[in-house]
């Protein structure tokens, strides 16, 4: 993809101000659904598939519950996303944020998903959405606060004062070195050629993008890149990955979780694995993965199993572990208890 600029976009751009909760939210459900290719997420990932599993799975615990309001959410950075999913002007929570979106005219909502349906398919409830049903939208609001209480608000001090540092620091590039400096520096997947922001997705076919006059709005994202799309958005919105000179995802680094807590009641060890377990794992997977024995790994899936942690079914040769109901929520639990970051 390339971003076309004029001088008056140049002029234009400007760095986005407080992050929204909301936007924050959507785009992560772009990293759950992956499986591969950012390491630095795989125990954030895991957390939140425990705190996802359905309800009355027994002692499997069932499958983790896919949130549906994730079929409007991107597959892939170029992909449209309803604004009213990805508000640019971010409010102080979350709750405030699903208070305007309930407040949204119909008319709206209905331009909004008109424009993404003409690009990608739409779900057949979100009919009821454009046509202004106040149950649907109810619906709507209570799976993102749902979801958002397991992948979002146990890390969202840690993931707030992430972002804003990063803000402050491109405020201050800006000042110093100007908005093309700026451009030069928001992450290997965006090159600047003046005047065309260079911009690889896994799009099928490359397309231009021309901001007419409108400049650009810079928003830094915890779990995803995303490009603007509309051609009537006020302003566009480019939403840039933050990414740590490690190399690590943003989340690896950041404090809270289960673990900790988990640890001073059942061990360091015995911790580990139930995070792993999370995932559903033959015993070799989780040796492997936890840095032990296969006998010391068995027993520790023995304990937990014992302790109603944990569900076990042999599979030929192979015993594979999924939390139980209880094991899962024993982790959502820790997870929303953890000290939140300084």
């Amino acid at each position: 993809m390339r971003i076309h600029f004029t001088l008056t976009d140049l002029a234009r751009t400007r760095m986005a101000g407080r992050p929204s909760p909301l936007a924050v939210t959507t785009f992560s459900t772009f990293r759950l659904a992956q499986r591969a290719g950012t390491p630095g997420l795989d125990r954030w990932r895991r957390l939140v598939r425990a705190g996802l599993v359905g309800p009355g799975g027994g002692m499997g615990g069932g499958p983790p519950r896919v949130p549906y309001f994730a079929q409007l959410a991107p597959v892939d950075p170029a992909h449209p996303v309803p604004r009213f999913l990805r508000p640019h002007i971010g409010l102080r929570t979350l709750d405030d944020e699903l208070e305007r979106l309930l407040s949204t005219p119909p008319r709206a909502l209905r331009a909004d998903l008109e424009y993404v349906g003409r690009h990608r398919p739409l779900p057949r409830w979100t009919r009821d959405l454009a046509e202004g049903d106040r149950a649907a939208a109810n619906r709507l609001a209570a799976a993102v606060r749902d979801y958002h209480r397991v992948a979002v608000a146990p890390y969202w001090r840690g993931l707030a004062a992430l972002l804003a540092a990063d803000r402050a620091a491109r405020t201050r590039q800006l000042g110093d070195g100007g908005v093309e400096e700026v451009l030069h520096t928001l992450g290997p997947r965006m090159r600047w050629r003046p005047p065309v922001l260079e911009v690889q997705t896994r799009a099928e076919t490359d397309y231009d993008y021309h901001l007419g006059g409108r400049g650009l709005l810079l928003a830094p994202g915890a779990f995803s890149s995303y490009v603007p799309c509309d051609p009537d958005d006020e302003q566009p919105t480019l939403y840039y990955e933050v990414a740590p000179g490690s190399g690590e995802h943003p989340l690896a680094d950041l404090p809270g979780g289960p673990h900790e807590g988990l640890a001073a009641l059942i061990g360091h060890s015995r911790a580990a694995v139930l995070e792993v377990i999370a995932d559903g794992v033959t015993t070799g997977q989780l040796a492997r993965r936890v840095g032990l024995s296969l006998a010391s790994a068995s027993e520790h899936a023995t304990v937990l199993r014992r302790a109603g942690l944990v569900a076990t079914r042999r599979d030929g040769r192979s015993s594979h572990h999924t939390l139980t109901a209880l094991g899962s929520e024993l982790l959502l639990h820790a997870a929303a208890s953890a000290p939140p970051a300084p």
